[in-house]
Protein backbone atom coordinates (compact mmCIF):
# COMPACT_ATOMS: atom_id res chain seq x y z
CA UNK A 1 0.00 0.00 0.00
CA UNK A 2 0.89 3.64 -0.35
CA UNK A 3 0.54 5.03 3.16
CA UNK A 4 0.59 8.68 4.20
CA UNK A 5 1.30 9.61 7.83
CA UNK A 6 1.12 13.04 9.47
CA UNK A 7 2.21 14.25 12.90
CA UNK A 8 2.75 17.46 14.84
CA UNK A 9 4.62 18.38 18.01
CA UNK A 10 7.84 17.87 19.89
CA UNK A 11 10.25 14.95 19.68
CA UNK A 12 7.88 12.83 21.76
CA UNK A 13 5.17 13.32 19.13
CA UNK A 14 7.47 12.76 16.16
CA UNK A 15 9.57 9.73 17.17
CA UNK A 16 6.63 7.27 17.43
CA UNK A 17 5.64 8.14 13.87
CA UNK A 18 9.20 7.74 12.60
CA UNK A 19 9.11 4.31 14.24
CA UNK A 20 5.76 3.46 12.62
CA UNK A 21 6.88 4.72 9.20
CA UNK A 22 10.01 2.57 9.48
CA UNK A 23 8.02 -0.53 10.43
CA UNK A 24 5.57 -0.08 7.56
CA UNK A 25 8.39 0.59 5.10
CA UNK A 26 10.21 -2.58 6.21
CA UNK A 27 6.96 -4.47 5.62
CA UNK A 28 7.06 -3.40 1.99
CA UNK A 29 4.72 -0.40 1.99
CA UNK A 30 5.56 2.93 0.35
CA UNK A 31 5.41 5.50 3.15
CA UNK A 32 5.40 9.30 3.27
CA UNK A 33 5.63 11.04 6.66
CA UNK A 34 4.61 14.69 7.04
CA UNK A 35 6.07 16.44 10.10
CA UNK A 36 5.40 19.79 11.75
CA UNK A 37 8.15 20.03 14.36
CA UNK A 38 8.56 22.12 17.50
CA UNK A 39 12.34 21.65 17.54
CA UNK A 40 12.68 22.89 13.94
CA UNK A 41 14.61 19.78 12.96
CA UNK A 42 14.95 18.53 9.40
CA UNK A 43 14.07 14.83 9.38
CA UNK A 44 14.67 14.31 5.64
CA UNK A 45 17.95 12.42 6.11
CA UNK A 46 16.41 10.25 8.83
CA UNK A 47 13.61 9.22 6.50
CA UNK A 48 16.00 8.50 3.65
CA UNK A 49 18.11 6.32 5.93
CA UNK A 50 15.10 4.37 7.23
CA UNK A 51 13.37 3.91 3.89
CA UNK A 52 10.55 6.46 3.69
CA UNK A 53 9.95 9.97 2.41
CA UNK A 54 9.71 12.93 4.79
CA UNK A 55 7.82 16.15 4.02
CA UNK A 56 8.24 19.14 6.33
CA UNK A 57 5.02 21.13 6.87
CA UNK A 58 6.29 24.23 8.64
CA UNK A 59 7.30 24.55 12.27
CA UNK A 60 5.61 25.41 15.56
CA UNK A 61 6.14 29.07 16.43
CA UNK A 62 7.33 31.89 14.19
CA UNK A 63 10.88 31.57 15.53
CA UNK A 64 12.87 29.83 18.27
CA UNK A 65 12.50 32.90 20.47
CA UNK A 66 8.73 33.02 19.89
CA UNK A 67 8.33 29.34 20.75
CA UNK A 68 10.30 29.77 23.97
CA UNK A 69 8.05 32.71 24.87
CA UNK A 70 4.97 30.56 24.24
CA UNK A 71 6.42 27.82 26.45
CA UNK A 72 7.03 30.35 29.22
CA UNK A 73 3.40 31.50 29.06
CA UNK A 74 2.14 27.91 28.98
CA UNK A 75 3.92 26.97 32.19
CA UNK A 76 2.28 29.90 33.99
CA UNK A 77 -1.13 28.29 33.51
CA UNK A 78 -1.70 26.17 36.60
CA UNK A 79 -4.74 24.17 35.44
CA UNK A 80 -3.79 21.41 32.93
CA UNK A 81 -7.26 21.60 31.35
CA UNK A 82 -6.80 25.32 30.72
CA UNK A 83 -3.48 24.63 29.02
CA UNK A 84 -5.23 22.80 26.18
CA UNK A 85 -6.98 25.79 24.54
CA UNK A 86 -3.75 27.77 24.89
CA UNK A 87 -1.85 25.01 23.04
CA UNK A 88 -4.43 25.07 20.23
CA UNK A 89 -4.59 28.86 19.92
CA UNK A 90 -0.88 29.63 20.15
CA UNK A 91 0.85 26.50 18.89
CA UNK A 92 -1.49 24.43 16.72
CA UNK A 93 -3.97 26.74 14.96
CA UNK A 94 -1.40 29.09 13.36
CA UNK A 95 0.06 26.10 11.49
CA UNK A 96 -3.24 24.76 10.16
CA UNK A 97 -2.96 26.24 6.61
CA UNK A 98 0.43 24.57 6.00
CA UNK A 99 -0.64 21.32 7.68
CA UNK A 100 -3.91 21.13 5.73
CA UNK A 101 -2.19 21.81 2.41
CA UNK A 102 0.27 19.00 3.14
CA UNK A 103 -2.61 16.76 4.24
CA UNK A 104 -4.46 17.30 0.96
CA UNK A 105 -1.37 16.31 -1.01
CA UNK A 106 -0.91 13.29 1.24
CA UNK A 107 -4.49 12.16 0.62
CA UNK A 108 -4.17 12.66 -3.13
CA UNK A 109 -1.12 10.41 -3.34
CA UNK A 110 -1.85 7.60 -0.85
CA UNK A 111 -4.28 4.74 -0.29
CA UNK A 112 -4.35 4.92 3.52
CA UNK A 113 -3.90 7.90 5.84
CA UNK A 114 -2.60 7.75 9.43
CA UNK A 115 -2.59 10.76 11.74
CA UNK A 116 -1.55 11.87 15.19
CA UNK A 117 -4.86 11.97 17.09
CA UNK A 118 -4.75 15.77 17.48
CA UNK A 119 -4.31 16.32 13.71
CA UNK A 120 -7.85 17.28 12.75
CA UNK A 121 -6.75 18.89 9.43
CA UNK A 122 -5.50 15.54 8.10
CA UNK A 123 -8.62 13.78 9.45
CA UNK A 124 -10.74 16.29 7.53
CA UNK A 125 -8.63 15.93 4.38
CA UNK A 126 -9.03 12.13 4.49
CA UNK A 127 -12.77 12.53 5.05
CA UNK A 128 -13.07 14.82 2.02
CA UNK A 129 -10.91 12.54 -0.15
CA UNK A 130 -12.83 9.46 1.05
CA UNK A 131 -9.64 7.77 2.13
CA UNK A 132 -9.57 5.34 5.09
CA UNK A 133 -8.15 7.05 8.15
CA UNK A 134 -6.29 5.63 11.16
CA UNK A 135 -5.55 7.58 14.34
CA UNK A 136 -2.56 7.04 16.61
CA UNK A 137 -3.15 7.84 20.28
CA UNK A 138 -0.10 8.48 22.43
CA UNK A 139 -2.08 8.88 25.65
CA UNK A 140 -5.23 6.95 26.52
CA UNK A 141 -6.28 9.56 29.06
CA UNK A 142 -9.17 10.87 26.96
CA UNK A 143 -10.74 7.49 26.06
CA UNK A 144 -13.64 6.82 28.47
CA UNK A 145 -14.22 3.48 30.19
CA UNK A 146 -16.47 2.57 33.09
CA UNK A 147 -13.73 0.30 34.43
CA UNK A 148 -11.35 3.14 35.34
CA UNK A 149 -11.86 6.76 36.37
CA UNK A 150 -10.42 9.79 34.60
CA UNK A 151 -6.92 10.39 35.94
CA UNK A 152 -6.12 11.29 38.71
CA UNK A 153 -9.55 10.72 40.27
CA UNK A 154 -10.14 7.73 42.58
CA UNK A 155 -11.95 4.62 41.33
CA UNK A 156 -15.43 4.78 42.91
CA UNK A 157 -16.97 2.00 40.85
CA UNK A 158 -18.38 1.64 37.36
CA UNK A 159 -21.42 3.89 37.80
CA UNK A 160 -19.40 6.76 39.26
CA UNK A 161 -16.64 6.28 36.68
CA UNK A 162 -19.19 6.59 33.86
CA UNK A 163 -20.61 9.76 35.39
CA UNK A 164 -17.16 11.26 35.86
CA UNK A 165 -16.22 10.46 32.28
CA UNK A 166 -19.34 12.22 30.98
CA UNK A 167 -18.24 15.33 32.88
CA UNK A 168 -14.67 15.04 31.57
CA UNK A 169 -15.89 14.57 27.98
CA UNK A 170 -17.85 17.80 28.31
CA UNK A 171 -14.75 19.59 29.61
CA UNK A 172 -12.57 18.29 26.78
CA UNK A 173 -15.21 19.22 24.21
CA UNK A 174 -15.26 22.74 25.60
CA UNK A 175 -11.51 23.19 25.05
CA UNK A 176 -10.92 21.05 21.93
CA UNK A 177 -13.98 21.55 19.74
CA UNK A 178 -13.55 25.30 19.09
CA UNK A 179 -10.34 24.71 17.10
CA UNK A 180 -11.81 21.69 15.31
CA UNK A 181 -15.12 23.32 14.43
CA UNK A 182 -13.70 26.71 13.41
CA UNK A 183 -11.70 24.87 10.78
CA UNK A 184 -14.63 22.71 9.68
CA UNK A 185 -16.93 25.75 9.48
CA UNK A 186 -14.39 27.57 7.28
CA UNK A 187 -14.69 24.65 4.85
CA UNK A 188 -18.49 24.50 5.06
CA UNK A 189 -18.43 21.08 6.65
CA UNK A 190 -20.62 19.50 9.30
CA UNK A 191 -19.42 20.37 12.78
CA UNK A 192 -18.11 17.68 15.10
CA UNK A 193 -20.30 16.92 18.12
CA UNK A 194 -17.47 15.38 20.15
CA UNK A 195 -13.69 15.42 20.14
CA UNK A 196 -13.88 11.63 19.98
CA UNK A 197 -15.17 11.77 16.39
CA UNK A 198 -11.82 13.31 15.42
CA UNK A 199 -9.32 11.93 17.92
CA UNK A 200 -10.40 8.28 17.59
CA UNK A 201 -10.84 6.76 14.13
CA UNK A 202 -14.04 4.72 14.04
CA UNK A 203 -12.17 2.19 11.88
CA UNK A 204 -8.85 1.84 13.68
CA UNK A 205 -7.31 3.74 16.59
CA UNK A 206 -3.79 2.54 17.42
CA UNK A 207 -2.92 3.18 21.07
CA UNK A 208 0.88 3.41 21.23
CA UNK A 209 1.08 2.56 24.92
CA UNK A 210 2.27 -0.54 26.76
CA UNK A 211 -0.32 -2.93 28.13
CA UNK A 212 1.36 -2.40 31.50
CA UNK A 213 0.14 1.19 31.41
CA UNK A 214 -3.02 0.72 29.38
CA UNK A 215 -5.07 -2.48 29.50
CA UNK A 216 -7.64 -3.02 26.75
CA UNK A 217 -10.91 -2.38 28.58
CA UNK A 218 -13.81 -4.60 27.56
CA UNK A 219 -16.16 -1.65 26.98
CA UNK A 220 -13.88 -0.18 24.32
CA UNK A 221 -14.98 -0.69 20.74
CA UNK A 222 -13.35 -2.96 18.19
CA UNK A 223 -11.65 0.10 16.71
CA UNK A 224 -9.41 0.46 19.79
CA UNK A 225 -6.09 -1.41 19.59
CA UNK A 226 -3.50 -1.30 22.39
CA UNK A 227 -0.28 -2.00 20.53
CA UNK A 228 2.56 -1.25 22.93
CA UNK A 229 5.09 1.56 22.81
CA UNK A 230 6.35 2.63 19.37
CA UNK A 231 10.12 2.29 19.88
CA UNK A 232 12.53 3.82 17.41
CA UNK A 233 14.63 1.20 15.60
CA UNK A 234 18.24 0.90 16.73
CA UNK A 235 19.49 2.01 13.32
CA UNK A 236 17.68 5.35 13.59
CA UNK A 237 20.59 6.90 15.51
CA UNK A 238 24.35 6.56 15.08
CA UNK A 239 25.16 8.03 18.50
CA UNK A 240 28.23 6.59 20.16
CA UNK A 241 28.96 7.05 23.85
CA UNK A 242 31.76 9.60 24.39
CA UNK A 243 34.85 8.31 26.16
CA UNK A 244 34.44 10.75 29.05
CA UNK A 245 30.85 9.56 29.68
CA UNK A 246 31.96 5.93 29.63
CA UNK A 247 34.67 6.83 32.14
CA UNK A 248 32.15 8.70 34.32
CA UNK A 249 29.90 5.63 34.42
CA UNK A 250 32.83 3.38 35.28
CA UNK A 251 34.18 5.61 38.04
CA UNK A 252 31.38 5.29 40.58
CA UNK A 253 27.92 4.13 41.54
CA UNK A 254 25.07 4.21 39.02
CA UNK A 255 24.04 7.82 38.43
CA UNK A 256 20.55 9.15 38.02
CA UNK A 257 19.53 10.85 34.78
CA UNK A 258 17.83 14.22 34.97
CA UNK A 259 16.45 16.16 32.02
CA UNK A 260 13.20 17.81 30.99
CA UNK A 261 13.29 17.07 27.25
CA UNK A 262 11.67 19.66 24.99
CA UNK A 263 10.25 21.41 28.06
CA UNK A 264 13.63 23.01 28.66
CA UNK A 265 13.18 25.05 25.48
CA UNK A 266 15.22 25.45 22.35
CA UNK A 267 19.03 25.86 22.45
CA UNK A 268 19.22 29.64 22.62
CA UNK A 269 20.49 31.71 25.56
CA UNK A 270 17.64 32.70 27.90
CA UNK A 271 16.90 33.07 31.60
CA UNK A 272 14.48 30.11 31.65
CA UNK A 273 17.18 27.74 30.39
CA UNK A 274 19.57 28.97 33.08
CA UNK A 275 16.92 28.63 35.78
CA UNK A 276 15.92 25.10 34.73
CA UNK A 277 19.55 23.97 34.57
CA UNK A 278 20.31 25.44 38.00
CA UNK A 279 17.22 23.68 39.36
CA UNK A 280 18.53 20.33 38.11
CA UNK A 281 22.08 20.92 39.38
CA UNK A 282 20.99 22.09 42.83
CA UNK A 283 18.50 19.20 43.16
CA UNK A 284 21.24 16.67 42.46
CA UNK A 285 23.65 18.30 44.91
CA UNK A 286 21.01 18.27 47.66
CA UNK A 287 20.16 14.65 46.91
CA UNK A 288 23.85 13.74 47.26
CA UNK A 289 23.99 11.43 44.23
CA UNK A 290 25.89 11.16 40.98
CA UNK A 291 23.97 12.39 37.94
CA UNK A 292 23.89 12.79 34.19
CA UNK A 293 22.20 16.15 33.56
CA UNK A 294 20.93 16.87 30.06
CA UNK A 295 20.64 20.50 29.06
CA UNK A 296 21.70 22.96 26.36
CA UNK A 297 24.96 23.41 28.25
CA UNK A 298 26.61 25.48 25.52
CA UNK A 299 23.96 28.16 26.00
CA UNK A 300 23.89 28.08 29.83
CA UNK A 301 25.62 30.75 31.90
CA UNK A 302 28.84 29.08 33.14
CA UNK A 303 28.54 27.10 36.37
CA UNK A 304 31.33 25.52 38.46
CA UNK A 305 32.26 22.01 37.37
CA UNK A 306 31.34 19.11 39.64
CA UNK A 307 32.94 15.68 39.41
CA UNK A 308 29.64 14.09 40.52
CA UNK A 309 27.78 15.55 37.51
CA UNK A 310 28.20 14.68 33.84
CA UNK A 311 26.97 17.40 31.49
CA UNK A 312 25.12 15.81 28.59
CA UNK A 313 24.07 17.81 25.54
CA UNK A 314 22.05 15.18 23.73
CA UNK A 315 21.79 11.41 23.49
CA UNK A 316 19.16 8.74 22.80
CA UNK A 317 17.53 7.74 26.07
CA UNK A 318 17.83 4.11 25.00
CA UNK A 319 21.63 4.44 25.23
CA UNK A 320 21.65 6.25 28.59
CA UNK A 321 18.85 4.83 30.76
CA UNK A 322 20.27 1.26 30.98
CA UNK A 323 23.16 2.75 32.97
CA UNK A 324 21.00 4.75 35.39
CA UNK A 325 19.58 4.09 38.85
CA UNK A 326 16.58 6.38 38.32
CA UNK A 327 15.26 8.95 35.86
CA UNK A 328 14.05 12.46 36.72
CA UNK A 329 12.00 13.72 33.80
CA UNK A 330 9.08 15.84 32.64
CA UNK A 331 6.64 12.97 32.19
CA UNK A 332 6.39 12.82 28.41
CA UNK A 333 4.88 9.64 26.97
CA UNK A 334 8.13 8.56 25.32
CA UNK A 335 10.40 9.24 28.29
CA UNK A 336 7.90 7.60 30.64
CA UNK A 337 7.84 4.35 28.70
CA UNK A 338 11.56 4.34 27.92
CA UNK A 339 12.42 4.75 31.61
CA UNK A 340 10.14 1.82 32.42
CA UNK A 341 11.51 -0.27 29.56
CA UNK A 342 14.96 -0.10 31.11
CA UNK A 343 13.75 -0.79 34.64
CA UNK A 344 14.28 2.71 36.04
CA UNK A 345 12.03 4.21 38.72
CA UNK A 346 11.07 7.83 38.05
CA UNK A 347 10.65 11.27 39.54
CA UNK A 348 8.25 13.25 37.37
CA UNK A 349 8.45 17.05 37.26
CA UNK A 350 5.34 17.71 35.17
CA UNK A 351 5.21 20.87 33.07
CA UNK A 352 2.03 20.43 30.99
CA UNK A 353 -1.30 18.61 30.83
CA UNK A 354 -0.62 15.00 29.80
CA UNK A 355 2.56 14.84 31.88
CA UNK A 356 0.50 14.88 35.08
CA UNK A 357 -1.41 11.90 33.66
CA UNK A 358 1.81 9.91 33.16
CA UNK A 359 3.14 10.96 36.55
CA UNK A 360 -0.01 9.60 38.17
CA UNK A 361 0.25 6.35 36.19
CA UNK A 362 3.82 5.79 37.37
CA UNK A 363 2.78 6.46 40.97
CA UNK A 364 -0.06 3.92 40.65
CA UNK A 365 2.43 1.34 39.36
CA UNK A 366 4.61 1.90 42.41
CA UNK A 367 7.62 3.11 40.45
CA UNK A 368 7.48 6.83 41.31
CA UNK A 369 6.41 9.17 44.09
CA UNK A 370 3.70 11.75 43.41
CA UNK A 371 4.52 14.02 40.48
CA UNK A 372 5.91 17.48 41.22
CA UNK A 373 4.41 20.44 39.37
CA UNK A 374 7.12 22.39 37.54
CA UNK A 375 5.53 25.61 38.78
CA UNK A 376 6.07 24.50 42.39
CA UNK A 377 9.32 22.58 41.95
CA UNK A 378 12.25 23.45 44.19
CA UNK A 379 15.64 21.77 44.62
CA UNK A 380 14.50 20.55 48.06
CA UNK A 381 11.32 18.92 46.70
CA UNK A 382 13.09 17.23 43.80
CA UNK A 383 15.98 16.09 46.02
CA UNK A 384 13.54 14.57 48.53
CA UNK A 385 11.82 12.66 45.72
CA UNK A 386 15.18 11.42 44.38
CA UNK A 387 16.21 10.19 47.82
CA UNK A 388 12.87 8.43 48.21
CA UNK A 389 13.25 6.60 44.89
CA UNK A 390 16.86 5.60 45.53
CA UNK A 391 16.03 4.51 49.07
CA UNK A 392 12.94 2.43 48.28
CA UNK A 393 13.87 -1.09 47.09
CA UNK A 394 10.22 -1.86 46.31
CA UNK A 395 10.14 0.92 43.67
CA UNK A 396 13.35 -0.34 42.10
CA UNK A 397 12.09 -3.92 42.06
CA UNK A 398 8.72 -2.93 40.56
CA UNK A 399 10.45 -0.92 37.83
CA UNK A 400 12.74 -3.85 36.93
CA UNK A 401 9.78 -6.25 36.74
CA UNK A 402 7.75 -3.93 34.51
CA UNK A 403 10.85 -3.34 32.40
CA UNK A 404 11.17 -7.05 31.69
CA UNK A 405 7.59 -7.08 30.42
CA UNK A 406 8.04 -4.00 28.24
CA UNK A 407 11.18 -5.47 26.70
CA UNK A 408 9.06 -8.38 25.46
CA UNK A 409 6.52 -6.10 23.74
CA UNK A 410 6.75 -5.27 20.04
CA UNK A 411 4.49 -2.27 19.52
CA UNK A 412 5.45 -1.52 15.93
CA UNK A 413 5.10 -5.14 14.80
CA UNK A 414 1.65 -5.24 16.40
CA UNK A 415 0.63 -1.96 14.74
CA UNK A 416 1.77 -3.20 11.31
CA UNK A 417 -0.14 -6.47 11.86
CA UNK A 418 -3.34 -4.59 12.74
CA UNK A 419 -3.05 -2.19 9.81
CA UNK A 420 -2.56 -5.04 7.35
CA UNK A 421 -5.41 -7.01 8.89
CA UNK A 422 -7.77 -4.02 8.62
CA UNK A 423 -6.72 -2.67 5.24
CA UNK A 424 -5.09 -5.44 3.28
CA UNK A 425 -2.00 -7.67 3.14
CA UNK A 426 1.53 -6.69 2.36
CA UNK A 427 2.24 -5.76 -1.25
Amino acid sequence: MKIGIQTWGSTGDVNPFIALATGLSKAGHKVTLVITSAERKDFTATGRKLGFQVVQAGHIGESEEALNDIGRELFKISNPIEQTPFIFERMFDPGIPAMYSAAQALCAENDLIIGHFIMHPVQFAAEQARKPYVTVTLNQGAIPTRFAPPSPLPDLGRWCNSMLWRMVEQMINKVALPSINRFRAEHSSQLARSYRQIWESSICNLIAVSNELCPHYVDWGENQHVCGFFNLPAESNDWQMPDDLAQFLEDGTKPIFIGFGSMIGLPIPNSDLNEATRLMVESVKLAGCRAIIQSHWNEVTPMPADTQIYRLLSAPHTKIFPHCAAVVHHGGAGTTQTSLRYGCPSVVVAHASDQFFWGNKLRQLGVAPAAISRRKATPAKIAAAIRKVLGTPAMQSAAREIGRKLQAEAGIAEAVRIIEKCFGPRP
